[in-house]
C-alpha cells in the first residue's frame, strides 16, 4: 500500500504522523500556502509543515485537474487517504487509485457535510463517532469500512472536540488500514442528515431559547466565530459556559425576570442569565478588540454587567 495523504488543517496532522510510522506515505497533497497577517507572508498549512518535518514530498495545486493528476500519478500512490482536505475529488482523480478512504467525524449517514463536529455539539449528542469510508463522487455517501466512538459530557467546545477527534483518528485509522485485507465495507444505513458551513450569522444568542440550546451554541461556536449578544447595542462575545449535561439536567428553576436578564454573579459558576426555561451560566466573555476573560476578571473591570439585560 503506497499512500497519498490529502489533508490541510491541524486536525489531520496527528493522523499523517501516525500513518507515516506504520505505512508507506509516498506523498502529501495539501492546500497551497496562504498569505497571513498584515505582512501577507505565505504560510504553509499545518499538514504541509508536518509533511516537511517527516521528509515526505508535498504536492500543492489550486485545482485537481491534468497537472495535479500527472503529479499524483508520478508518486506511484495506489491508495488515497484523506482527512479534511477541503476540495472535492472528481472521478478522473479518484480513478488514479486502487482504494480510497475518507475520515469523517460523524456516524454516517448522519451529518454529511463540512461541519459535523460543530453540529454534534449543537445537537447535544452524547457520543462522538468517526467513520472511515470509501470516497464517492457524491459527498460523504461512500461505503463504511469501520467506525470508532467516544462519549461526550457536554463540556466540549469545537476546539477541544476537534483535538479529541484528531487523536482518536490517529489511533483508529492506521489500525484499520493495516488490517484492511481482512475487512469488508458496507453501505450506509438509515436516513441521512446534512450540515452546512458555519458562519457568523449562526452565532447570535437569543435568550428566549432554552438554556441547553444556548449552552451548546456557545460551545459549538468556539473558537470561531464565537457566540455573541448585545447589551444596549454593545456587542459582547460569549466564549464559554459553566457545566455539562449533568449540570444542565439539575438546573434550578428560572427567576421571574425577562429573558436575557443577568441576575447573579457566582465565582464558581459565572454570570447567571435568564433563558426560556432555566439559567445559562456564562464564565467566559470578550469585548471587541479585547482579550478573552473569565467571568471574575470581566466583572472586576465591568461591574455594570451584573443586573444588566441582554438586548432582544
Amino acid at each position: 500500500m503506497k499512500i497519498l495523504f490529502a489533508g490541510t488543517p491541524e486536525i489531520a496532522v496527528p493522523l499523517l504522523s501516525s500513518l507515516s510510522e506504520v505505512l508507506d506515505v509516498v506523498a502529501v497533497l495539501t492546500a497551497p500556502d496562504k498569505p497571513v497577517g498584515r505582512s501577507k507572508q505565505l504560510q504553509p498549512s499545518p499538514v504541509k509543515a508536518e509533511a516537511l518535518r517527516l521528509g515526505i514530498p508535498v504536492l500543492q495545486f489550486e485545482s485537481l485537474r491534468t497537472e495535479a493528476r500527472q503529479a499524483v500519478r508520478e508518486t506511484g500512490a495506489d491508495t488515497l487517504v484523506t482527512f479534511a482536505f477541503g476540495k472535492i475529488f472528481g472521478p478522473k482523480f479518484l480513478a488514479l487509485f486502487d482504494r480510497t478512504f475518507n475520515v469523517h467525524p460523524s456516524a454516517l449517514p448522519l451529518l454529511r457535510g463540512p461541519s459535523p463536529i460543530q453540529h454534534e455539539i449543537l445537537y447535544r449528542f452524547k457520543e462522538a463517532v468517526i467513520s472511515l469510508q470509501t470516497i464517492s463522487e457524491k459527498m460523504d455517501e461512500g461505503d463504511i469500512w469501520a467506525t470508532t466512538s467516544f462519549d461526550l459530557d457536554g463540556t466540549e467546545n469545537t476546539l477541544s472536540l476537534t483535538q479529541k477527534v484528531a487523536s482518536a483518528a490517529a489511533s483508529f485509522v492506521p489500525q484499520v488500514l493495516c488490517n484492511i485485507e481482512g475487512c469488508t465495507s458496507h453501505a450506509q444505513e438509515g436516513g441521512a442528515t446534512y450540515c452546512t458551513m458555519i458562519d457568523s450569522s449562526m452565532a447570535v444568542l437569543d435568550f428566549n431559547r432554552p438554556a441547553s440550546e444556548l449552552h451548546a451554541l456557545v460551545r459549538a461556536m468556539y473558537p470561531w466565530p464565537k457566540a455573541r449578544a448585545h447589551i444596549d447595542g454593545r456587542e459582547i462575545m460569549i466564549t464559554s459556559v459553566y457545566g455539562g449535561f449533568k449540570e444542565l439536567e439539575n438546573q434550578e428553576s428560572v427567576p421571574r425576570l425577562p429573558a436575557g436578564s443577568i441576575f447573579a454573579f457566582e465565582k464558581k459558576k459565572g454570570l447567571g442569565v435568564v433563558c426560556k426555561d432555566s439559567v445559562l451560566w456564562i464564565n467566559g466573555l470578550q469585548l471587541p478588540s479585547k482579550k478573552e476573560m473569565d467571568h471574575v476578571a470581566f466583572v472586576n473591570g465591568n461591574s455594570w454587567i451584573v443586573g444588566a439585560r441582554f438586548d432582544e
